[in-house]
């Protein structure tokens, strides 16, 4: 054979041979495999979006080629991408949208939240506060509705965790429930009442019968789609590859679909 033809027989060859290095090696790491042993090896090779090995150091490194990123974990451990197969993502998304929300505690960081939005909200806006579950406040307790009254007085509040709900006074009114509201709508729920026979704020699996409604600014589909990715981005780097949403109307199908495209 001439050199005329196997010179560009040899390159091809070369090619497909570096067609098949790894894109990226990690290694010098605990890669947990969850394979059928549940092994754990110390490196793993990728190729494209696959996973082309996983084992130890020298066996992965005979896939490098002169343009595989080699990454030392030093120790490191990589674990599988994980699934939240329960999320309210949309919505979670606008949870911050209007003001961001700190971390609270103990029912007095609740109260302190509420004074400090009473301080810059319109009288007579509703003060709404959801997703800050009492299991996790050191005192294990809703807010009393003369906590609420006592640090929103001109405004009505609504602290809500899942179904269930603690208000103050003005939010009772505006809702229309007194010491002889019914509930008759054919769903559950009961309302909490006091020695005297008043309502004391507190709803249970009936936060559906609050009147209440934002006073914060609105937001475009732009904003909410810039807010979706900026959390599926806050996923991906905690570990989150994938979700399942619940509850997902049309409006959120219709989010989802654009993101895609």
């Amino acid at each position: 054979m001439s050199l005329r033809v196997l010179i560009p027989v040899l390159l091809a060859g070369a090619l497909a041979a570096h067609a098949q290095d790894a894109a990226l090696i990690l290694h010098h790491g605990k890669i947990v495999t969850v394979d059928a042993g549940f092994r754990i090896v110390s490196a793993i090779a990728l190729r494209g979006d696959r996973i082309v090995a996983a084992g130890d150091d020298a066996a992965v490194m005979k896939l490098a080629g002169p343009k595989t990123r080699r990454v030392d974990l030093e120790g490191k451990t990589v674990l599988p991408g994980l699934i939240d197969s329960h999320t309210h993502s949309i919505a979670a998304a606008m949870y911050e949208f209007d003001h961001p929300v700190p971390d609270m505690e103990s029912v007095a960081d609740v109260l302190k939240y509420i004074r400090s939005r009473a301080a810059v909200t319109k009288e007579g806006d509703w003060i709404t506060l959801s997703q800050v579950f009492i299991t996790r406040l050191r005192d294990q307790r809703f807010p009393t509705r003369a906590e609420l009254d006592q640090a929103a007085p001109r405004n009505p509040v609504y602290f809500g965790t899942g179904p269930d709900a603690s208000v103050n006074s003005l939010a009772l009114k505006l809702s229309g429930i007194d010491r002889n509201f019914k509930i008759t709508d054919g769903q559950p729920g009961r309302i909490e009442h006091d020695a005297n026979g008043e309502p004391t704020g507190i709803l249970r699996s009936c936060g559906r019968l609050i009147k209440s409604r934002s006073g914060g600014r609105r937001a475009s589909e732009a904003d909410r789609l810039a807010r979706i990715k900026e959390l599926l981005a806050d996923y991906n780097a905690t570990g989150i590859t994938s979700v399942s949403e619940r509850d997902l109307g049309d409006a959120g199908i219709e989010l989802y679909r654009k993101l895609k495209d």
